[in-house]
């Protein structure tokens, strides 16, 4: 929880980490099947859009399902729900498959692309994920030295580290959009992976024609590569 008694979206997305992986486990489809092909998934995108942040004890359910196979990255959506059915949050996900040893996208195996269902339900009808690049002027944020701590199994910063370094680069950059806010919606981009040591250094900037809305970059310090994109909308 928040200083507002509020749960915080970094929380939310780790349910849904959590509810990926046990829903892919079922599936035939899990971290440990991808292992033995020497493969794992990544997280290559995330549209999180919330109605309203669950309350300190307040029960939820998490509901998640595969879409289908779309430009090379594999769907999943989330709806994110009250116990009488009202829904709080829904999300798209896009994934990739990558090799364990190549540290680069190889092709989904076949049991993966099984996981397809036939016409699916859509958490959001837009599940298009794309964010404008930052303009040089954008304003230098707090940096985040990576710990033992942000490495998950796959050995680099797990997405919801890049989630938290966002949000924290937004609620701190004093942008009127962020200012005493709560956030409705989140895009984020992963681009290239975060590895123990690096030091991560965060720019903002607002949105260009999109009142309410900022843009977040977060770049290894040592040669300037972009690790994640981040757009946040507060209200």
């Amino acid at each position: 929880m928040g200083p507002d008694h509020l749960l915080r979206v970094q929380c939310i997305c780790n349910y849904m980490e959590e509810a990926a992986s046990l829903h892919a486990q079922a599936l035939g489809a899990g971290a440990d099947d991808l292992a033995g092909h020497g493969l794992a998934w990544a997280l290559a995108k995330i549209r999180l859009v919330l109605s309203r942040r669950p309350a300190a004890g307040e029960e939820v359910v998490m509901q998640t399902w595969p879409v289908a196979i779309e430009r090379a990255r594999f769907r999943r959506d989330f709806l994110l729900c009250g116990v009488s059915g009202d829904v709080l949050a829904a999300a798209v996900t896009q994934w990739v498959v990558m090799g364990l040893n190549s540290r680069r996208l190889e092709r989904f195996p076949d049991f993966v692309a099984a996981m397809q269902p036939d016409n699916p339900p859509l958490a959001l009808e837009d599940g298009e994920i794309r964010i404008p690049a930052l303009s040089a002027n954008a304003a230098p944020g707090p940096v985040f030295p990576v710990r033992l701590a942000d490495i998950d199994q796959n050995r680099h910063v797990n997405n919801v580290r890049y989630v938290d370094f966002a949000l924290e680069a937004a609620e701190i950059s004093a942008l009127p959009s962020a200012s005493g806010g709560s956030p409705r919606l989140l895009d984020i981009v992963f681009r290239a992976e975060g590895r123990y040591g690096d030091v991560i250094c965060s720019k903002t900037m607002p949105e260009r024609d999109a009142p309410g809305a900022c843009i977040h970059g977060l770049f290894r310090a040592s040669d300037g590569q972009e690790l994640a994109r981040c757009r946040t909308v507060y209200s």
